[in-house]
């Protein structure tokens, strides 16, 4: 296994087994407030309306199913979340996830644009990345839509990101790919010195 990503593999598993309060140790371990997560969420238990209707949408498309067909979805059909919405394609069964579509005002909320790049191309071993990897590998898994909210830690000029995970289908019904809507929280200001983050 890639020794790089183990804490991925860790936090995929706590994930798969609801063990939240493994994945909420790695967060304080880095100084970071724990997330909130919520599988299945109700619409009552998504706060931004964006996400809301997000979801109602990818459930619409669905059908019932466990997954949305990806031919079924137009971005078009989105323009109440443009912007905020990320397309990621499964790679070798889940092993990585390469951003198809990376919402233009996430990335300058982020500070840069990874459309093209894969997660574990998007930073090193860093616990965030490693998060993101376990959560986009868990939902493609299960087939089951995730709630994510996390707190970066305080250097951080984004306060929240609030991130609705909804896998898709292929032809043959696998997840072939994510949609993922992200929203950002309040702004922070920047301690003086301190080099720019989002996460």
């Amino acid at each position: 296994m890639d020794c790089e990503f183990q804490i991925a593999a860790e936090m995929r598993s706590a994930l798969l087994e609801d063990r939240v309060c493994d994945v909420e140790a790695v967060f304080l371990q880095n100084g970071a407030y724990p997330p909130d997560l919520v599988w299945d969420p109700e619409v009552e238990q998504i706060e931004d309306s964006r996400l809301r209707q997000l979801r109602d949408y990818w459930r619409a498309k669905a059908g019932g199913a466990p997954a949305a067909p990806e031919h079924m979805i137009d971005p078009a059909e989105m323009r109440f979340i443009l912007g905020y919405v990320m397309l990621l394609e499964v790679l070798e069964a889940g092993s990585d996830f390469r951003y198809r579509l990376y919402g233009s005002l996430i990335a300058e909320r982020f500070g840069r644009d990874v459309t093209g790049q894969t997660v574990r191309q998007f930073g090193d071993s860093e616990y965030i990345v490693n998060f993101f990897l376990a959560t986009y590998q868990a939902v493609s898994t299960t087939r089951r839509p995730l709630l994510s909210v996390h707190y970066p830690r305080p250097g951080s000029q984004t306060a929240s990101w609030s991130r609705l995970i909804l896998p898709l289908s292929d032809g043959r019904g696998t997840v072939s790919r994510l949609l993922v809507g992200q929203i950002p929280g309040e702004w922070r200001p920047r301690p003086p010195g301190a080099t720019p983050t989002a996460f």
